[in-house]
């Protein structure tokens, strides 16, 4: 009897360390808006028509190495985007009342990736620069840009600009930065301040608005992604 318990127990600590938990303790609401483009460019996608979509952020106050998108797919089914800036990509469908209930996400070795950021060297050619204080409804907001350094590029590639204004009583979270350049930028320099946008901004090269996130709501959750170990060996996501 003593040695199937002995077995039973080397079975679930082997289970246990054979996966990565990632801890979450906020999750963000936002109101998203893509707009029509007006101009094709070479380096960006058209968009013919205007969308907006609500989308939810699940994101680790002290860690914003890994942040999970989650979009409504349907009715019945939410799409969850997980992203581990150290090596790991993941797109799976939930449904929703499984994901509501839930407080441990787990996530099939089928549906991870390795991840890998190829733009990884362009950190080199952008950087954030805090601007002044914007006031909205008499409060006062943090705000910050991350845009090109090298004008020739940013003319030859069109690139646009992101404009970031952050919710000063948040200043307890680290900044959510979903672009892979943009976290990288950071990562080396940490130049900007903490807080939960409560607006983004991406103005495209002809200074027109191309998308708009405004905060609905952020409360404090406590939800796990479970990933098993192991599952990236040979396949890659790029992006």
């Amino acid at each position: 009897m003593k040695k199937i318990i002995l077995i039973i127990t080397i079975l679930t600590l082997t289970k246990f360390y054979a996966q990565k938990t990632y801890e979450f303790d906020y999750v963000i609401e936002y109101e998203t808006t893509f707009y029509k483009d007006s101009i094709k460019t070479k380096n960006s996608h058209f968009r013919d028509h205007q969308k907006k979509i609500h989308r939810y952020y699940l994101t680790n106050s002290k860690n914003n190495d890994y942040f999970a998108i989650i979009i409504e797919k349907d009715s019945l089914n939410y799409r969850v985007m997980f992203i581990d800036y150290n090596g790991i990509y993941s797109d799976v469908i939930f449904s929703k009342s499984d994901l509501n209930n839930a407080e441990f996400i787990n996530i099939k070795c089928e549906n991870v990736s390795k991840y890998f950021n190829p733009q990884k060297y362009q950190s080199k050619n952008y950087d954030f620069f805090v601007l002044n204080d914007t006031v909205i409804n008499n409060k006062s907001f943090s705000m910050y840009k991350f845009s090109s350094i090298k004008p020739k590029i940013e003319k030859r590639k069109k690139l646009g600009t992101d404009f970031f204004i952050i919710n000063k009583s948040t200043d307890f979270h680290l900044p959510i930065l979903t672009h892979s350049t943009e976290y990288e930028k950071w990562n080396l320099k940490k130049n900007i301040p903490n807080g939960i946008m409560k607006e983004r901004y991406l103005i495209n090269y002809f200074g027109k608005i191309s998308q708009h996130e405004k905060l609905i709501k952020y409360e404090k959750t406590d939800k796990k992604i479970i990933v098993p170990k192991g599952c990236t060996d040979t396949e890659f996501i790029i992006r």
